[in-house]
């Protein structure tokens, strides 16, 4: 099934006309909402925008895993740049985006560091089995894991138990781009 013939279906079975969506998606994102125009145009086919299949799930009130579910969104997602799903401000310094389907496994998040920037010391839940993974697209990266201290360049990656606690710090004079994927997904 693809996902606009999913909408309609959920939309039926809500026993909502596409007004009723549109007007639920004014009240829930004011002038940000779709229009009735572009809710009508997804419906027959056209979507371009993940950001909006997110709001078409507020608006109707159902989680997005339930929307793509037996979808041909739910074997393959593409996230464009401008369309990320959700960030993590550390600081003013550090920003982390989310670009990976919220309906995998795992979480993969693209974090940028400013000369000078650091994020918290965190850990994943501890008795579970976490994992994390960092590969350095540019810059360099110093992880602190535990009492350990390593320091990556360009191309470099580590992997580690993320229950141990850890933190990221870009000590460079440049800024720092890291890929980072945790399995399973912990927020």
């Amino acid at each position: 099934m693809k996902v606009h013939e999913k909408i309609k279906l959920i939309r039926e079975d809500l026993k909502l006309s596409l007004h009723d969506v549109y007007e639920r998606g004014v009240i829930i994102f004011g002038d940000k909402a779709l229009s009735y125009r572009t809710l009508h145009r997804i419906e027959g086919g056209q979507i371009s925008k993940f950001s909006s299949i997110l709001k078409i799930c507020c608006a109707l009130g159902v989680p997005l895993e339930n929307l793509i579910k037996d979808t041909q969104l739910e074997g393959r997602l593409v996230i464009r740049n401008n369309e990320r799903i959700d960030e993590y401000t550390y600081n003013d310094k550090v920003l982390s985006s989310v670009i990976s389907s919220p309906n995998r496994s795992f979480l993969c998040l693209e974090m940028s560091l400013e000369p000078k920037g650091k994020t918290a010391w965190e850990h994943s839940p501890l008795g579970g089995k976490y994992e994390k993974w960092i590969y350095i697209i540019k810059g360099t990266l110093t992880c602190f894991l535990g009492e350990e201290k390593f320091v990556l360049d360009r191309a470099d990656s580590i992997s580690f138990d993320s229950s141990t606690p850890h933190c990221f710090e870009n000590a460079a004079a440049k800024p720092c781009l890291a890929i980072v994927i945790v399995n399973p997904k912990y927020f």
